[in-house]
């Protein structure tokens, strides 16, 4: 399967779904300076793309002092961060401003231990704080991920570049009632 870059958008914050740590792990929040820490989890964990030395700079340079809020690391009981997800936003996406599940990722020897969606449930809550709706970028070839995305209540954004071909990609291999009702 190509792998497109798609776009998911959820319209309300409500119903989150309440999904607890598996023993052994837990979340923190980001502390100053820890965008190294950022930076080795994506590089172990992105499979389609060189994660460079400047990228957390660029993404997260509007406003460093929201990540102490908004951004998380996935921990071991002994404090070693596996993983990373952010509750960031974007003021004027779509005409206002909304939530942004932004740069999740599980360092590999944890990826399938049931990390992601505690981390979402963490994520998404933080957003409903701030925002009454949320979107995020993913592509079509983290099948997983776009699999929590969806039990977490987020659609296909269908008005992206390439997204009938996409969606109809991914529900070649996936199946979910929201893309059948999405015509999928």
């Amino acid at each position: 399967m190509q792998n497109y870059g798609v776009r998911m958008i959820r319209e309300h914050m409500n119903d989150i779904p309440e999904i607890p740590f598996p023993a052994g792990f837990g979340i923190r929040n980001y502390r100053p300076g820890e965008g190294h820490i950022w930076t080795r989890i994506q590089r172990r964990a992105e499979p389609f793309f060189e994660i460079e030395d400047g990228l957390f700079n660029r993404e997260f340079c509007r406003d460093f002092q929201a990540m102490e809020d908004r951004s998380f690391f996935v921990v071991t009981d002994d404090g070693e961060a596996v993983g990373t997800i952010t509750a960031w936003w974007q003021p004027n996406w779509r005409g206002g401003e909304w939530g942004q599940i932004h740069w999740v990722a599980i360092h590999p020897d944890y990826q399938g231990r049931g990390l992601s969606k505690p981390a979402m449930t963490v994520a998404m809550k933080r957003l409903k704080q701030s925002h009454e709706r949320c979107f995020l970028g993913t592509s079509t070839g983290r099948i997983a991920a776009i699999k929590v995305y969806l039990d977490f209540g987020f659609c296909p954004d269908l008005e992206s570049e390439n997204s009938q071909e996409a969606w109809t990609a991914v529900a070649s291999v996936l199946d979910r009632p929201i893309l059948k009702a999405c015509g999928f």
